[in-house]
């Protein structure tokens, strides 16, 4: 995984600095304002999530606190067929849940900060109707903030020993605000670890989920179990961005560096802009979405059961060739292609 150390690590080496020069101070801040200028600068499909609340008969008014990140809620989706939930402004959600006519209302939800958590917010719904259902909310999350770049005092002193699961620290310094950190591994008890294009290479990373003690962590590593004994080490935060993005930050904390030190940026923008550019073009999971076959009317994904003889002409039933019942869809045959059936309704009809 990409590190802030890595990031840092870069930034010395563009500028030819140190860990205990004056500027090490300006590139921290360079990289923490250029991770912010990134993930803020677009919707990157890296950061969309989906969460599912349940909505119980009993409760027809419930409050659901987001994930911490949330930025927008996309769109709301419920299993439960022929019910729509639909988004109202805060002001409206509060005058239909005490207007008198709230019994004819579906299904409502709005969102609004949170009063118990002030940087959270809060998903209101109504469930005029007592469905007992859930609902499945995409929406687009933001990082956390960064914290560790590595060089911090608290994040690679002393050394550990790791099983794989539990690492036992000797003379550390770990703290709660380490979950959801790396911990890197340089197998070495004099040297600590540094990135891969480093000339001591970290030997394994693994993340931290749970801190026990000032001398205990838990942390998880996709990698083989590990096994290290008196190791020196380094804990930094993970870089939460897609490998596209990646070349975009580093051209980012140069720009934001040159603005920091009063130098010219318009070298250092003209380069961002173009990495940037690049990055746009990469932010694709699926590179053919939205183009289907036009000459169908019907999706791909639609399958249809050949009926006796295999042939599969069309959608429907063919009598004995290829009966259809309940949501069966089935494809007839060449001589006799059917009709459309769907959840048992009449053949060539909608129920």
């Amino acid at each position: 995984m990409y590190a802030a150390i890595d990031a840092i690590e870069y930034l010395m080496s563009s500028v030819g600095g140190g860990a205990q020069d004056q500027e090490h101070r300006v590139l921290r801040q360079s990289l923490f304002h250029a991770y912010r200028d990134l993930v803020e600068v677009r919707a990157w499909d890296w950061y969309h999530s989906t969460d599912n609340i349940s909505l119980p008969s009993s409760n027809k008014v419930i409050s659901y606190k987001l994930p911490w990140g949330v930025s927008s809620v996309d769109a709301v989706a419920l299993p439960t067929t022929g019910i729509v939930a639909e988004y109202v402004s805060p002001m409206e959600f509060e005058r239909l849940i005490n207007t008198a006519f709230r019994s004819l209302v579906h299904i409502v939800w709005t969102i609004t900060p949170s009063i118990s958590m002030p940087d959270r917010w809060e998903m209101r719904v109504f469930n005029g109707w007592a469905y007992d259902t859930s609902m499945t909310l995409t929406y687009r999350r933001r990082p956390r903030d960064l914290r560790f770049t590595g060089w911090e005092d608290q994040a690679r002193c002393g050394t550990v020993t790791t099983d794989g699961v539990i690492t036992h620290g000797t003379d550390t310094k770990f703290s709660k605000l380490m979950t959801g950190s790396l911990i890197r591994f340089s197998g070495d008890p004099a040297i600590h670890p540094e990135s891969l294009a480093g000339m001591n290479g970290y030997a394994d990373e693994a993340l931290i989920y749970a801190v026990t003690s000032a001398g205990e962590l838990s942390a998880w590593s996709p990698a083989a179990p590990l096994q290290y004994q008196n190791t020196k080490y380094i804990i930094t935060d993970y870089l939460d961005i897609s490998p596209q993005m990646y070349t975009a930050l580093l051209s980012g904390a140069e720009t934001w560096l040159a603005r920091l030190t009063g130098k010219n940026i318009e070298g250092a923008m003209g380069i961002y802009g173009r990495d940037l550019r690049l990055a746009f073009e990469r932010d694709s999971k699926a590179p053919i979405s939205g183009r289907r076959d036009s000459r169908f009317g019907y999706y791909s994904y639609w399958y249809l059961r050949p009926g006796a003889d295999n042939a599969g002409s069309g959608p429907g039933s063919s009598g004995s060739s290829g009966s259809t019942s309940g949501n069966t869809l089935d494809g007839g045959s060449s001589s006799s292609p059917g009709s459309l059936i769907l959840d048992g309704g009449a053949p060539g009809s909608y129920p």
